[in-house]
């Protein structure tokens, strides 16, 4: 059983704000007075010590951020044993301001970080409370549409492919139905969308290389020539004709503000355009780690489990394997948050899976007569 525990921030004045803490009612909450100031100055010491290439000490920072919420009074701890005998609590914090640039994955309560923490796991998320569509539980395999961006003039070269194999491998007793994109064009991606129709796919993976501007996030997609597009959200949303319960953009600094907080994530911002939940990277990832990630939380979700406890059993499993950024990872939800995306594998009247299958053949010259083989070429 899972919960999901609310916490609301609005300011009352220009130095004092009142959080509000609730889970199905928002009307029944526990309120707390919090000091702006102190929002300031957990973003400049996140800024020195966590957003950097090696973070300094991911408990004194998890600490901080959860000494804020909790309090004197307890406040936080109380509210979560409030929700037992849950299995799993969703700690949904309102992201409203500078606050989704606080690297809440880190939370630690004094005993071990949340990421460690079971019965109950609590699970940290960026949440809009905003309206959003339900997603229902489809019973059938889980569909992802995978599309995998390596434009021609920029390096690093990543292994998709590895990440591919990865995911197919970690879901072969629980077989998804995975559909592949291969020409890293969101035109052809829109397509293919198209060809499908509505509420086909559950989620589309996007993985490749993203950075930050002034302006906000940027995919680095391709063009038909090969050569990299810089995509925003709205050039990600206008491709996703029909929006899925998911979005994965699998790529660096996806799902990290800039200027501080003050510039929305390129998570946050596609979650403004209508996609129920989103998840990217916090910063420079490790493409090794963010492949199993992928591969553990899809292997998660394919067995029935709900988002947030996929994503707490890929967390807790990262931590495990000694992952250096199992930290970053993050989830943006809208409204309530997502149960379970498909039905366990034995449910009566189950759809059968379907066998993988890679689409859209690309080629190497502009007038398309010479085609690139794939895999199923060989």
């Amino acid at each position: 059983m899972q919960k999901t525990l609310h916490i609301k921030l609005g300011p009352i004045n220009s130095d004092i704000a009142k959080l509000r803490c609730f889970t199905d009612n928002p009307n029944d909450y526990s309120p707390r007075e919090l000091n702006l100031a102190d929002i300031a100055h957990l973003i400049k010491e996140a800024e020195a010590g966590y957003y950097t290439a090696l973070p300094k000490d991911l408990e004194q920072t998890g600490r901080q951020l959860y000494a804020w919420l909790d309090g004197a009074d307890r406040f936080l701890d109380s509210a979560i044993d409030k929700c037992l005998p849950a299995e799993v609590v969703a700690l949904a914090i309102d992201t409203q301001g500078r606050l989704a640039h606080l690297p809440w994955e880190v939370m630690h309560n004094g005993r071990m970080f949340f990421a460690q923490q079971q019965h109950p796991a609590v699970v940290p998320l960026r949440w809009h409370d905003r309206p959003s569509r339900t997603c229902e539980t489809s019973n059938r395999p889980l569909q992802v549409l995978f599309m995998a961006t390596s434009p021609t003039d920029v390096e690093p070269v990543l292994d998709f492919e590895n990440e591919e194999g990865l995911i197919l491998d970690a879901t072969h007793r629980f077989p998804v139905n995975l559909t592949v994109e291969e020409s890293g064009d969101l035109e052809e991606l829109k397509y293919l969308l198209n060809t499908y129709g509505p509420e086909w796919f559950d989620i589309v993976h996007l993985s490749g290389h993203a950075n930050l501007t002034d302006a906000g996030g940027r995919f680095l997609t391709e063009l038909e020539t090969g050569s990299a597009r810089s995509a925003s959200a709205t050039d990600i949303a206008d491709a996703l004709t029909h929006k899925p319960k998911v979005v994965f953009l699998s790529g660096c600094r996806t799902a990290e503000s800039h200027d501080r907080g003050a510039v929305p994530s390129l998570c946050e911002e596609l979650l403004a355009k209508d996609v129920p939940a989103v998840l990217g990277w916090g910063h420079p990832v490790l493409d090794r780690e963010a492949s199993q990630a992928a591969a553990k939380f899809y292997d998660e979700l394919s067995q029935g489990h709900d988002l947030v406890a996929a994503l707490s059993r890929t967390r807790r499993q990262m931590v495990a394997d000694g992952a250096r950024d199992w930290h970053l990872l993050r989830l943006y939800v809208a409204g309530q948050t997502p149960g379970p995306l498909v039905t366990p594998l034995r449910t009566p009247g189950r759809e059968l899976s379907l066998p993988a299958s890679l689409v859209e053949t690309r080629f190497l010259d502009a007038h398309q007569k010479i085609k690139v083989p794939t895999r199923q070429s060989f």
